[in-house]
């Protein structure tokens, strides 16, 4: 299976190999130390917004997909520690689904349950099961899934609320440069995309009422009001160097 981003080693969660498996909760967070963006879900965008800047990336599909900025640089999380903790109130729920993650099937909307096995919390002696005696999902396991479930399905919603963004055309590419006070760093950030405010305003009225009918201003506000967030980014990645 493919790697992807935070996962190293992903493996298919199989009720009878794995009937004894039980999963310590994270608390480390350090597996996520060297990721600089976190996608997130459009209906993330409210909370995240409170705390990191939300931007735009392609795909090698050349899709839009929302991310959440968690560096200037590359392989760096400003808001992991040295020690492994989260320094903000809000984890995206890409994170919080680690060490799980769904993989698709044949079938429409059925999801296989993968898990990254060099998670350092996954043993069979300490921790909480899996699986209940009689082979069945544990409740741990059950909310597991649901989170998995709903967070691939808002993804879908994300997705076809980018399309709808993008042939719009008010997307363009941010053009911005971020330095401390005396302007002696200074940081180019390239390949990030944003919501052009005045385009938006321009936009005809029958596809400004279909995103305000799908409940959709709010989300492109909130990613619009999240860019003022890069200044205390860079406010935070200077008080590091300290």
């Amino acid at each position: 299976m493919a790697q992807m981003l935070i996962y190293n080693k992903i493996v298919a969660l199989d009720t009878v190999k794995h009937k004894d498996m039980k999963i310590a909760p994270v608390t480390d967070f350090s597996f996520a130390a060297s990721a600089n963006s976190i996608p997130i879900a459009a209906v993330e965008f409210i909370e995240t917004s409170k705390e990191y800047p939300i931007t735009f990336v392609k795909n090698t599909q050349g899709e839009f997909i929302p991310t959440a900025i968690m560096g200037l640089q590359d392989n760096q999380n400003l808001f992991i520690s040295e020690k492994g903790n989260w320094h903000a109130n809000y984890i995206p729920a890409y994170i919080r689904r680690y060490p799980f993650v769904p993989s698709t099937t044949n079938e429409p909307d059925k999801l296989n349950i993968c898990f990254d096995e060099s998670y350092k919390g996954l043993n069979a002696e300490n921790g909480i099961p899996l699986f209940k005696e009689d082979g069945s999902q544990s409740p741990l396991l059950e909310q597991t899934v649901k989170l998995i479930q709903d967070y691939h399905a808002r993804m879908k919603q994300t997705s076809e609320f980018c399309t709808r963004l993008a042939e719009s055309g008010i997307i363009q590419e941010m053009n911005a440069e971020f330095g401390n006070k005396d302007r002696t760093k200074k940081f180019r950030l390239t390949g990030l995309y944003v919501v052009n405010e005045e385009k938006l305003l321009q936009m005809d009225d029958a596809k400004v009422l279909e995103f305000f009918r799908k409940g959709e201003f709010a989300w492109i506000y909130s990613h619009l009001t999240s860019l003022s967030n890069f200044t205390r980014l860079m406010d935070r990645f200077f008080a590091m160097q300290k």
